[in-house]
């Protein structure tokens, strides 16, 4: 083993590919006049205007906007408003408002358990009236305390 000749080195990398060009190519260099920089030129005994400064700066065209990205209609600009006219179509941005179940769940669960608890501590404050003023007041205490943490518990705490 340690005798035998090594295999032949291999070489990696990329392959060769032809890419579609979605966008022509630029106008070539040839048609952009070349001339030597005439470098700094003398400058009149003025003051400096920042005005005339962003003027110059600006070549010929705007001051502003000029690095805005020009959004130019291509191949993929196409597929991608095929796609969403087949989505619209499909009635995939239609919002409906649908059932919601825990909601209605929460109400029910809410509604119930405030009547078989309340009832009942309400109907003993009436049957023992004012004059056992012991039984009355926590009876109306329980009604208060339980309503109380029940809708706080069902509607503010929201545990499910």
């Amino acid at each position: 083993m340690a005798d035998d000749p090594d295999p032949p080195r291999k070489f990696y990398g990329f392959k060769p590919r032809e890419f579609d060009r979605a966008n022509p190519p630029p106008s070539p260099a040839a048609d952009i006049p070349i001339q030597p920089d005439a470098g700094p030129q003398p400058m009149a005994n003025t003051r400096i205007d920042v005005r005339e400064l962003n003027q110059i700066a600006s070549g010929a065209g705007s001051q502003f906007g000029t690095n805005a990205v020009g959004n130019r209609a291509n191949e993929v600009h196409d597929m991608l408003q095929l796609n969403l006219d087949r989505d619209r179509a499909a009635g995939l941005f239609t919002v409906t408002a649908t059932e919601d179940k825990k909601r209605k769940r929460r109400i029910r669960n809410y509604w119930t358990l405030l009547i078989i608890v309340d009832v009942p501590l309400g109907g003993f404050a009436a049957l023992v009236g004012p004059g056992a003023a012991i039984p009355f007041v926590c009876a109306i205490a329980g009604v208060g305390m339980f309503t109380a943490w029940w809708t706080w518990e069902n509607w503010f705490l929201r545990t499910d």
